[in-house]
């Protein structure tokens, strides 16, 4: 998608210029379009950025995160979340700090749906009541000799000689309610240049535990990035989608995308010159500012269902903003 359709909406504090992206890859087809054809002014905005991420590639700088990259290279053709050594702890600490502030709301808000279990394949295999009834097989009296022998070494390898007792091992969803909204979330990424690095991690992993939340409960989540800035009263901003309604969730994109300060800092800047040039819109040297619940303000203004997952610093925040999304869902609930 090199030529997208062009749309704007009022905002209070000026106009959004935004395009629509079906996905990550038509959003990167974009960009590099864009890159080819830049003006002589905008042309000299994204030298002076990429100078500038020279600078900070010599002087070691974690302003793109942890370890700092080593060449220009790195971070134009990074597409592995930078903080993929850190998801295990900083998702464990994240859910149990969600873990305490959803005791109350667990079940009452958006209980989990009633399984159904059958032997015919349909649904998902349940491991854990298979396992229940897991045993090893024995070779019989019928078995030839060399067969005996062939099934007796599995057994001494404890290999390819295990069934259960349990038939019944594929789960699906008893009496799914389809009359349930679906989900349509929307992510505000990015941060102003005094934000550390590190500071971004956090977002991805909670939308990431957000949306496992809410499928294990039957419903189908849409997943949009928002990537904008403001200047001159003016809001070039694009609309990317990363999941469709009941796709799986690709958690490596999320994470790149929502909270990877390699890419955002650098491959996310060119979004932003690219918008800008596409649009017309000289984008000042610093690229403008991320304006707060920017988000929220923009989806309201579409006059869409979606809720808003605003760009978030800290384990605190994060899990605030995901207690406040359940929350807003279930009051949608009620009100329909």
């Amino acid at each position: 998608m090199k030529s997208p359709l062009k749309h704007s909406v009022a905002l209070n504090q000026g106009i959004a210029h935004y395009l629509i992206f079906d996905s990550v890859s038509d959003f990167h087809d974009f960009v590099d379009a864009q890159m080819e054809e830049l003006n002589g002014y905008t042309a000299r905005v994204f030298k002076k950025i990429r100078n500038n991420a020279l600078d900070r590639i010599t002087n070691e700088s974690n302003w793109y995160g942890s370890p700092p990259p080593k060449s220009i290279k790195e971070l134009n053709f990074h597409t592995q979340f930078i903080g993929m050594h850190l998801v295990q702890s900083v998702e464990l600490k994240i859910r149990k700090h969600l873990t305490h502030y959803i005791q109350f709301v667990k079940d009452q808000i958006l209980p989990k749906p009633k399984l159904s279990y059958n032997d015919k394949g349909l649904g998902v295999f349940a491991f854990d009541r298979a396992a229940m009834g897991l045993f090893k097989t024995q070779p019989t009296a019928a078995d030839p000799k060399i067969q005996k022998n062939i099934n007796q070494m599995k057994i001494e390898l404890d290999r390819d000689n295990k069934t259960t007792s349990i038939k019944e091992v594929y789960a699906y969803i008893k009496d799914k309610n389809t009359s349930i909204p679906s989900l349509q979330l929307y992510i505000s990424v990015g941060g102003n240049a005094g934000i550390m690095g590190d500071q971004l991690l956090y977002v991805g992993l909670a939308c990431a535990i957000l949306v496992e939340y809410m499928e294990l409960r039957g419903i189908a989540v849409e997943v949009n990035i928002i990537l904008g800035t403001f200047f001159n009263n003016s809001y070039p901003v694009g609309i990317i989608r990363l999941k469709r309604f009941e796709a799986p969730l690709d958690k490596n994109m999320l994470l790149l995308l929502s909270s990877d300060p390699r890419y955002f800092r650098y491959r996310g800047f060119k979004g932003l010159i690219a918008l800008s040039n596409y649009f017309e819109l000289p984008i000042p040297y610093d690229l403008g500012m991320l304006k707060d619940d920017i988000g929220k303000s923009f989806v309201e203004a579409l006059d869409s269902d979606g809720i808003v997952f605003e760009q978030s610093y800290d384990i605190h925040s994060v899990v605030q903003e995901v207690i406040r999304i359940i929350t807003t869902y279930n009051q949608k609930l009620k009100n329909r």
